[in-house]
C-alpha cells in the first residue's frame, strides 16, 4: 500500500553538544560510516574514512555529524553529484571505487566470521558494470503543499523525510532523469495531486512512469496524462489503493527487460534489479555455479517473474519456481509460455513448513534462492534437512546471508565459491553472490 508523506509539527530540538576535534577514524562499519573509539564507546560518522582525522559534533547516543576532514584518507574522492550532502542515496560517492568494492567484500567476511562461525577463503573477483548512470529504476518521493500550491519531487534527504528537489541523478539512466522537470511542472495541474503518494519511474524496453495514489483517475486527467505520455515517449501506470498497478491505456502491452539468452516481463511494481547491465551477468555466473542440466531438477525459492527461472530452464534441467506473491507466478508462468519452456510455478509463504505443500515433498538435487533483505531464516533450514548436493544463493543483505549460511554450514555444506556483484555502485548496499556444495 502506498504510504503519503505528511510533515511533522515543529519539535524542540536537544542541545547540541560540542564539536570533538582531531579525532582519529579506526575503520568502518558495515552501512560505510567512519568509526571513531572514544572511552565511553564509538561513534558512528557518515561522510568520514579510515585512518582520517577529523572534527566531528556528537549526536544522539552513537552517531555524529561530520564537520571538517582535518587529514583525508589517501582513497579519498570528491563527490561528483552536486546533491551529495543533502541526498540520503548514494552515501559512499566519497570512496574510491576500488576501495569501495574492498570494503564490501570485507563486510560479508567480517559477518561470516560474526553470524556464521566461517572465515570466507575463496572470494572472486567482483563482478563489475558501469559505475554512473546505471539504475534503471527511479523512486521518487513527494509532496503537495495546498496552502502554498508548492509542489516538491525529489529524493528523501539524509535520515531525513525532507525532500531535496534535484534536476538530475548521477547513477540513474538518463532516460529517466529527463522527465524530472517536466513531471516537476506537469504533475500540480492535475486533480490527483492531493492524493499522489510517490512517482516511480522505470527504463527497460520502454520508459515506464508509475503513480501511486488513493483513488482513480479524473477523466480530465486521463486525458491529461495520455497527452503527457504522448509528448514525452513514456508509458503511464496507474496504482490505485489495493488495486494492482493499471496501464493508462487499456490492452498496453508489460515493459520486459534482458536476462542472460532471454527476456522477462513484469508490471511496474515488481521487484527490479537496479543494474540494467550487471542483472544479466549476474545470472551468467549463477547459473555456471548451479550448472544446471538435463537429469537435475532444480528447486528454485523467492522465483519473481523469472530472472532466473527462465534460464535455468533452457538447460534443460527440470525447474520448480517458488514465489510469494501470486500475481508474480502468474507473471512467470506467462514468461514461461512465451518462451516454450517447462517449468512449474507455485505460490507459497516459505516462512511456512513446507509439508503442507505438495511440491514440498518432492526430491531436489539442486537450489537457487534470491530472497529479498530479510533474507530465507525458514526455508534456509527446510533446504538443510533435505541435503541437495548444491545451493547458490543470491543476497542483497549481507547479515541474513551470513545467518542463513549458518545453518547450511550445520548441515555439512561448504562454500565453495562468494563473489560480489557491484549493483549498487556509491553505496553502502550489497549484492553477494554464494556456492555452498554438500559434502561427500
Amino acid at each position: 500500500m502506498a504510504q503519503f508523506y505528511r510533515p511533522q509539527r515543529g519539535r524542540s530540538k536537544p542541545a547540541e553538544q560540542p564539536i570533538k576535534r582531531n579525532a582519529s577514524v579506526s575503520g568502518l562499519d558495515h552501512q560505510g560510516r567512519g568509526i571513531v573509539r572514544e572511552s565511553k564507546g564509538v561513534r558512528f560518522i557518515a561522510g568520514a574514512l579510515t585512518d582520517e582525522l577529523i572534527d566531528f559534533q556528537p549526536q544522539g547516543k552513537w552517531q555524529g555529524k561530520l564537520i571538517q576532514v582535518k587529514q583525508p584518507a589517501p582513497a579519498r574522492v570528491t563527490p561528483d553529484c552536486p546533491y551529495y550532502e543533502q541526498c540520503g542515496g548514494c552515501d559512499l560517492q566519497h570512496l574510491a571505487l576500488s576501495r569501495q568494492r574492498q570494503h564490501k567484500q570485507q563486510v560479508v567476511s567480517e559477518l561470516f566470521a560474526k553470524f556464521a562461525g566461517h572465515d570466507i577463503d575463496c572470494w572472486q573477483a567482483p563482478l563489475t558494470g558501469a559505475d554512473w548512470r546505471y539504475r534503471r529504476r527511479l523512486r521518487l518521493a513527494c509532496h503537495w503543499d495546498s496552502k502554498r500550491r508548492n509542489f516538491k519531487l525529489g529524493l528523501r534527504q539524509a535520515n531525513s523525510k525532507a525532500i531535496v528537489e534535484i534536476n538530475d541523478c548521477l547513477i540513474s539512466d538518463t532516460a529517466l532523469t529527463r522527465l524530472l522537470q517536466p513531471l516537476r511542472k506537469f504533475l500540480p495541474q492535475l486533480d490527483l495531486i492531493a492524493q499522489l503518494g510517490h512517482v516511480e519511474l522505470m527504463k527497460t524496453n520502454s520508459c515506464c512512469l508509475l503513480l501511486r495514489l488513493k483513488n482513480p483517475v479524473s477523466a480530465k486527467d486521463h486525458r491529461q496524462l495520455l497527452e503527457f505520455s504522448q509528448n514525452h515517449g513514456v508509458d503511464v501506470w496507474l496504482h490505485c489503493g489495493e488495486t494492482a498497478p493499471q496501464p493508462l491505456l487499456a490492452g498496453q502491452e508489460l515493459p520486459r527487460y534482458a536476462s542472460w539468452q532471454t527476456e522477462v516481463s513484469f508490471q511496474p511494481g515488481d521487484f527490479l534489479q537496479a543494474h540494467g547491465e550487471l542483472s544479466p551477468l549476474m545470472v551468467e555466473q549463477a547459473l555456471a555455479w548451479l550448472a544446471p542440466g538435463p537429469g537435475d531438477h532444480v528447486l528454485e525459492l523467492y522465483a519473481g517473474s523469472g530472472n532466473f527461472s527462465l534460464p535455468i530452464a533452457r538447460s534443460g534441467a527440470r525447474v520448480t519456481a517458488i514465489e510469494g506473491v501470486p500475481s508474480m507466478v502468474e507473471r512467470l508462468t506467462a514468461n514461461a509460455s512465451r518462451a516454450n519452456l517447462s517449468i512449474t510455478a507455485q505460490h507459497a509463504d516459505l516462512e511456512q513448513p513446507w509439508q503442507h505443500y505438495d511440491w514440498g515433498t518432492i526430491e531436489f538435487n539442486k537450489v537457487f534462492l534470491d530472497p529479498a533483505r530479510a533474507g530465507a531464516a525458514h526455508a534456509i533450514s527446510e533446504v538443510a534437512q533435505r541435503q541437495p548436493e548444491r545451493v547458490v544463493y543470491v543476497s542483497c543483505a549481507a547479515d541474513t546471508l551470513a545467518r542463513d549460511a549458518r545453518h547450511l554450514f550445520a548441515a555439512g555444506y561448504q562454500l565453495k565459491r562468494a563473489q560480489i556483484v557491484d549493483m549498487f555502485p556509491q553505496t553502502h548496499h550489497i549484492e553477494c553472490l554464494t556456492w555452498f556444495e554438500r559434502e561427500t
